[in-house]
């Protein structure tokens, strides 16, 4: 799984999820991160397995949250992200 943060999209993904304010539902983060709502579907569903992101539902929307854990490789995504600029 390492391998899938280093990875441009996927670390586009898992850092937008840092931003607590918005609501984070599926469709709404493959509009922000320029990717497709199924790679979207596939790849929450792989972090939330992986314990990084929870899902809850809100009528029909799916709603991805970053889990502590999750929120603490966002920041170091981040922070590697910064040091390489």
């Amino acid at each position: 799984m390492l391998h899938a943060f280093l990875r441009e999209k996927p670390a586009r993904v898992i850092t937008t999820l840092r931003n607590t304010e918005v609501q984070w539902h599926l469709s709404k983060i493959a509009r922000e991160t320029g990717t497709t709502y199924v790679y979207i579907t596939k790849f929450i569903s792989d972090l939330s397995r992986r314990g990084l992101v929870t899902i809850a539902s809100k009528g029909k929307l799916r709603i991805a949250k970053l889990t502590d854990r999750g929120m603490e490789i966002a920041n170091m995504i981040e922070e590697l992200r910064k040091k390489l600029e």
